[in-house]
């Protein structure tokens, strides 16, 4: 049974490539790979909340 849809996975698959190269770009700055990790993951987490929080105002503001 296939639980995901393809778009999810590709998603996925995305989503921990870009966190694996923050962690790659931590390194090259002198950064542990967890420090690059955590930065990159609070990265994507305050854009998704603040993206979230603009289409929010805007569904509110119709």
């Amino acid at each position: 049974m296939n639980r995901f849809q393809p778009h999810t996975l590709i998603g996925l698959f995305a989503l921990l490539t870009f966190i694996l190269a923050g962690a790659a770009i931590g390194r090259l700055m002198g950064l542990s790979v967890s420090e690059g990790i955590y930065l990159t993951t609070l990265t994507v987490t305050v854009v998704g909340w603040f993206m979230g929080r603009r289409i929010r105002r805007r569904e509110d503001c119709r």
